[in-house]
């Protein structure tokens, strides 16, 4: 009950600047490059300290740890309301990403570490539907406030809630993983590449990381070259959201049933299905109805992805903290390439060259997923 409502907060706060974005353009005299280096900073300090965080996380305890994020996530959201310049509001805006590599490491390290194995699937699979909410209320909840107080204020509300929560991070006793010794980067890796349920995550975050950023960035540009509105492109994303929410929600619960190597697999498939799907249509409200019906394969490989990383991490004995700081690492990283190369091929051919090379690209890690299945069994028992 303390780390849900900081990872919604999180990823409410990733997005609540991008309505605003216009406004602080103006209100600032920044360039189009300038803000997109305001986006494209928070990704970038995710990307960087996600490592370090779950390292210290594992020194020193992800309660910590997660309490000093959530302190940083309050200062630099209070800065928004006060910055006056591009590199204030830069500043802000990597403190938050730092704050958010913090809460997505140490932070479901500390709430990994206190389930036991057995709900693990389900209690991470929440974790991911409260970001997933978060990210939709984010920019709705940002317009009315901005028309009705300005864009600063709006920033002091969330700082004095990131405050509370921050007080609220300090309330329940730490929790380590059954791992308790420290772990150096090196040894960590060689345990690591010991586990096949680590390799496994690796893929299936990395695979699902690329191919989420490529179709979130080619849908809507297709829908705003037809002529979509902002607000119609925001449905369409917002119905993709909910029911990505509903769908980890299910997912969570049925990896600790069927397992997540199967879910897994499931989920890469139908997502070969609606790339190939995708690549059909040259009508952009087809394209729409596609990748919202098609969502559900992209936030079920999500749902399973931490909970298999933190099942290999016991497996060979590491603790939690650098695992999902590394599966973070993955998503950053995916999640830069995916938007960048594919908007590059589908300029320099097609959005439905990139469509297709992306699924074969999914449809190649499957026989790898399979591969690493220790034997037939897992494939079908809770990891």
């Amino acid at each position: 009950m303390v780390i849900y409502p900081i990872v919604f907060f999180d990823a409410l706060l990733m997005f609540a600047l991008v309505p605003l974005l216009p406004d602080y353009v103006d209100a600032l005299s920044m360039s189009k490059a300038q803000a997109g280096a305001v986006i494209g900073i928070y990704s970038a300090a995710t990307l960087v300290m996600a490592l370090p965080a779950g390292r210290v996380a594992d020194r020193f305890g992800p309660r910590r740890i997660t309490i000093a994020g959530v302190a940083l996530m309050t200062a630099s959201t209070l800065v928004y309301a006060f910055a006056h310049s591009f590199w204030m509001l830069l500043a802000a805006r990597g403190g938050q990403g730092t704050a958010s590599a913090i809460s997505w490491t140490a932070g479901l390290a500390w709430l990994s570490s206190g389930t036991p194995p057995a709900r693990r699937g389900a209690t991470l699979g929440m974790a991911m539907t409260c970001g997933s909410v978060g990210a939709l209320l984010g920019p709705v909840l940002m317009g009315p406030l901005s028309s009705w107080l300005g864009i600063r204020t709006p920033f002091v509300l969330l700082a004095a809630v990131a405050l509370v929560l921050t007080g609220l991070a300090a309330w329940p006793a730490d929790v380590r993983s059954t791992s308790e010794g420290q772990v150096g980067f090196v040894e960590t890796i060689r345990l690591a590449a010991r586990s096949r349920l680590m390799a496994c995550a690796v893929l299936v975050m990395s695979l699902v990381a690329v191919v989420s950023g490529l179709v979130e960035t080619l849908v809507p540009l297709r829908l705003g070259d037809a002529g979509y509105s902002a607000a119609a492109i925001s449905l369409v994303l917002g119905l993709a959201g909910v029911l990505a929410a509903a769908t980890q929600v299910t997912v969570g619960r049925a990896y600790d049933r069927v397992g997540g190597m199967r879910v897994a697999s499931l989920s890469i498939t139908a997502m070969v299905v609606m790339l190939a799907v995708l690549a059909v249509p040259q009508s952009a409200i087809a394209i729409a109805i596609i990748y919202i019906v098609g969502t559900p394969s992209i936030s079920g490989q999500y749902a399973v992805a931490f909970p298999l990383a933190a099942a290999g991490a016991d497996e060979v004995g590491l603790p939690h903290g650098m695992v999902l700081g590394a599966m973070n690492v993955c998503w950053g990283f995916g999640f830069f390439v995916g938007p960048a190369a594919g908007a590059a091929i589908a300029q320099a051919s097609s959005d439905r060259v990139t469509y297709l090379l992306a699924a074969l690209l999914s449809a190649s890690a499957l026989p790898v997923l399979r591969s690493l299945a220790l034997v037939p069994q897992e494939c079908q028992e809770p990891a």
